[in-house]
């Protein structure tokens, strides 16, 4: 094969790759629960609304959740990064149910509400608010609305 052949080849390759986002790529919101509740309680005691989210992208991407109070007062925006394939379980304090990779440390919150963004659409998320220091995840499931879903998904 020549050079020439070589490099069309590879380039040809390139073009057919689907596109791969990266943690250094912009985040774009993909999530937004309305709901979210902490009664402010101690690690895995009293109410807390967990989200837990998994990475399918390909690639390392960054997570963020950016907490509201009901009328509109910032109270937490906290990133992590997110390798191909893996879940992380972000609450706004500490429960028995799930091992918390972040906890946001709200404080306390009624009807609040978490956006979460990340560097790629390729991220799925869910969230419930639940008793912390049951280790059953016995909770009421909150209704994430979907932002830029992921391409070809019908969500």
């Amino acid at each position: 094969m020549t050079s020439l052949q070589r490099m069309i080849t590879v380039v040809a390759v390139l073009f057919t790759l689907p596109a791969q986002a990266l943690f250094s790529d912009p985040e774009i919101v993909i999530y937004r629960f309305a709901g979210v509740r902490d009664d402010g309680g101690i690690n895995n005691v009293g109410v807390a609304t967990v989200f837990v989210c998994t990475n399918y992208s390909g690639a390392t991407e960054n997570v963020r959740w950016v907490t509201r109070g009901p009328n509109g007062d910032l109270l937490t925006n906290a990133v992590t990064v997110m390798n191909h394939l893996t879940t992380v379980t972000a609450s706004t304090h500490p429960t028995l149910a799930y091992f918390n990779n972040l906890n946001l440390n709200t404080g306390q919150v009624q009807q609040g509400t978490t956006a979460i963004a990340a560097t790629s659409a390729n991220v799925i998320c869910t969230a419930m608010a639940l008793d912390a220091a049951n280790a059953k995840p016995d909770g009421v499931a909150l209704r994430g609305v979907r932002f830029n879903p992921a391409p070809g998904s019908q969500e």
